[in-house]
C-alpha cells in the first residue's frame, strides 16, 4: 500500500468508532478531511496528532494534551493566501486526535452538518458554517473520497475490543488519557444489587457527566463488555496514580451487603479475562499481597490493587476481597496451560490419558494409547459419566467430601472437575482419599 493508503487504514477505525459512539458525522468525509488537513499524517501539526487543523479555542475541546503555536496558510475570498501564526490543539495519540475533532464540531454552528448523512452535504454544511477557508474545500475533499472509495467506510467498522472475550467496545470518553500497556489490575464490584448487565454498565460509564469509566464490565451472566481501550487510563479507582497503570474490571453482584457475592459465571469470565489481559500485555503472573502498602507500591512485584486502597470505600466487597489470592492462582494456572485445556482451564490435574485408558478396559479397547481420542472422550462423555481420569482426582470422593459443592452443583457432574481445577486445588481441598 502507499503511504496515503496506510494513513487511511490507520485512521478509519477511530473515525468510525467515534461516529458509532456519538451518532453524528460522515466517516468518508471526515477521513478525507484528515487526509488533506494533515497531508496524510505528515504535516507539522500531525506530529502533535492534530489531523484536522483544529485551532485552539478555550473550553471547546477537553481531550487535548497540549497547546502549541504554528504557522498556517489561509485562503481569502479573492483567492489569495495569507500566512497566520496561531495556537493549535495537540493530542496524545490518534484516538484523542479524532475525538478532539468530534468535540470541536459539537457546537450549534455545525448543527446542520451533524445532521447530514452523505459526504458532500456534510462537507458543504461545514464549509458554509465557516469550518474551512479554502474556496475549493468541498471539491478537494470529495476528490479524496472518490479516489480512495472512502464511502465504503460509511457504515463503518469501529475499533474492535482488545479482548476477543468482550462482546462490544463502548469506548467511554472518561479517561485520563493514553498510557500504553497496563502493568496491574484492579478488580471492582458494581456495588449494587440487582446489578446491571455488562453492556448497560459500560453505557452508563460512556456518559461524559459521570466522570467515571472502567476498562471492562462483567455481568452476572458472564458477558463481558469493554468500556475503554486498555491503552487508555480509566477513571475508576479514585486514584489517577493507580488508573494510569491498571486495567480496571467492574463485576456484577449476585447478592447485596454485606458480602456482595458474584456469580459462578461472572467468576469464570473474570479469570479468563484476566489471563487474556496478562498474555496480551506481557504480565507474566498476577501477584497478590494482603498488605495494602505493598500492593500500592508494587513491592515484590505485587500487581493487584483494590479500590479501597485509594479511597474510603468497601469496594470490591467482602467476597471478592477474600478470594483475591485464589483469583491470582486461578489466573496464573490459565497462563500455564497444558495440552488438556478446556474453556481456558488446565484439566491436567483431573485427566491423565494413560491412567484413564488403564482404568477402563472399554476405553483401552476403543482408543488404545491415543491421548487425543481419550481426551475427546473425557470431555464429551467421561466427566458426565463421573469417570476417574487421574490418580490425583476421584470425582466420587470429591463430591462426597464437600457438601457445599453438592449444594451448588447437584447432579451437574462436570462442574466438580471444573471446581477442582479452577479453585479446589488452590484452596487445599483433597481430590482423593
Amino acid at each position: 500500500m502507499s503511504k496515503q493508503e496506510d494513513f487511511i487504514t490507520a485512521i478509519v477505525p477511530y473515525v468510525a468508532s467515534w461516529k458509532e459512539f456519538l451518532g453524528y458525522g460522515v466517516v468518508s468525509a471526515i477521513v478525507a478531511q484528515a487526509c488533506l488537513e494533515s497531508a496524510y499524517g505528515s504535516s507539522d501539526k500531525a506530529k502533535h496528532n492534530n489531523y484536522f487543523g483544529l485551532k485552539y479555542k478555550a473550553n471547546r475541546v477537553s481531550c487535548y494534551s497540549e497547546v502549541f503555536s504554528a504557522y498556517s496558510a489561509e485562503q481569502k475570498p479573492d483567492g489569495t493566501y495569507i500566512t497566520i501564526k496561531t495556537d493549535w490543539y495537540g493530542f496524545s495519540d490518534i484516538n484523542n486526535g479524532v475525538h478532539g475533532y468530534y468535540e470541536f464540531i459539537n457546537i450549534d454552528r455545525y448543527k446542520t452538518a451533524r445532521a447530514c448523512s452523505d459526504p458532500r452535504s456534510y462537507l458543504q454544511a461545514l464549509k458554509d458554517a465557516g469550518y474551512a477557508t479554502s474556496i475549493n474545500y468541498v471539491e478537494n475533499c470529495m476528490a479524496v473520497v472518490d479516489k480512495y472509495n472512502l464511502t465504503q467506510y460509511d457504515g463503518g467498522k469501529p475499533m474492535s475490543p482488545d479482548s476477543s472475550l468482550a462482546k462490544i467496545l463502548i469506548n467511554s470518553p472518561n479517561t485520563y488519557g493514553y498510557r500504553g500497556k497496563p502493568t496491574r489490575v484492579t478488580i471492582h464490584h458494581m456495588g449494587c444489587y440487582p446489578s446491571p448487565g455488562a453492556i448497560d454498565q459500560c453505557q452508563r460509564f460512556a456518559n461524559p457527566s459521570r466522570r467515571a469509566s472502567a476498562t471492562y464490565c462483567i455481568g452476572n451472566d458472564g458477558i463481558i463488555a469493554q468500556g475503554l481501550l486498555e491503552s487508555y487510563a480509566p477513571q475508576t479507582s479514585s486514584s489517577k496514580t493507580n488508573d494510569m497503570k491498571a486495567v480496571t474490571i467492574e463485576v456484577a453482584n449476585a447478592s447485596g451487603a454485606p458480602n456482595w457475592t458474584i456469580s459462578e459465571a461472572a467468576l469464570r469470565s473474570l479469570l479468563l479475562l484476566l489471563a487474556d489481559i496478562c498474555k496480551r500485555n506481557d504480565i507474566k503472573a498476577l501477584i497478590w499481597d494482603p498488605n495494602k502498602n505493598n500492593r500500592k507500591n508494587g513491592v515484590n512485584g505485587a500487581n493487584m490493587t483494590l479500590h479501597k486502597d485509594w479511597a474510603s470505600t468497601t469496594c470490591p466487597g467482602a467476597f471478592l476481597e477474600s478470594i483475591m489470592g485464589l483469583i491470582a492462582v486461578g489466573t496464573n494456572n490459565l497462563l500455564n496451560q497444558s495440552a488438556y485445556t478446556l474453556n481456558g482451564y488446565d484439566y491436567s490435574p483431573v485427566f491423565d490419558p494413560e491412567y484413564y485408558a488403564n482404568r477402563y478396559t472399554d476405553l483401552r479397547a476403543a482408543f488404545g494409547n491415543n491421548a487425543s481420542a481419550l481426551w475427546d472422550h473425557f470431555v464429551s462423555f467421561g466427566m458426565s459419566e463421573f469417570r476417574e481420569a487421574s490418580d490425583e482426582f476421584d470425582p466420587v470422593y470429591y463430591k462426597a467430601m464437600y457438601p457445599d459443592l453438592v449444594a451448588a452443583y447437584g447432579a451437574d457432574n462436570p462442574m466438580y472437575y471444573f471446581h477442582y481445577v479452577a479453585f479446589g486445588k488452590a484452596e487445599g481441598r483433597r481430590g482423593h482419599a
